[in-house]
């Protein structure tokens, strides 16, 4: 009977984790956590951005459509009614500027007031680093071949967050 309960202690001693054990376990987890968490908030945010980028597909149909019919105009006025935008969860604002140039404007949540604006511009040249606008209210816009860019000057997202094609090389 007492080999038969000192066999029992000795299996529950040898039972479960020690404290420094699951401390270590923690503290693992704790550093997995602190560097997956931004990693995943940015790989969240510049999906939002890439979705931005896609709601304003149908601006510039707008602005390329009011451009083949129209020419030389006031984009902004020359697409009004036929673009139109409601504010989604992650974008606030979709507009075509006078010149075609089409700004997205992100919510906080995706980025910093201020830093949150994306904008698309008309180019003949959409594959350079840094592309020349062509403005399609002037004369200078009747040559436009129908590219865009989102590689603009007047875009002042946190570099980090803009998609690679959108980057301007340095």
């Amino acid at each position: 009977m007492i080999r038969k309960l000192q066999k029992q202690k000795e299996s529950s001693d040898q039972a479960g984790f020690t404290l420094i054990e699951v401390m270590v376990v923690v503290a693992i987890i704790g550093i997995l956590v602190a560097i997956a968490v931004p990693q995943y908030q940015d790989y969240i945010a510049r999906s939002r951005i890439v979705e931005g980028m896609n709601l304003a597909s149908s601006a510039k149909l707008s602005v390329t459509e009011a451009f083949a019919s129209r020419g030389t105009v006031a984009m902004d006025e020359a697409t009004h009614g036929s673009f139109t935008f409601t504010p989604t969860r992650s974008v606030k604002l979709i507009e075509i500027t006078p010149s075609g140039a089409i700004a997205i404007d992100f919510q906080n949540s995706v980025a910093p007031e201020g830093k949150n604006t994306l904008h698309l511009v008309p180019t003949n040249e959409p594959d350079t680093n840094v592309p020349k606008p062509i403005d399609l209210s002037k004369s200078e816009g009747s040559t436009w071949s129908g590219g865009w860019s989102c590689r603009s000057t007047e875009t002042n997202l946190i570099p980090q967050l803009l998609p690679s094609e959108c980057r301007i090389g340095k």
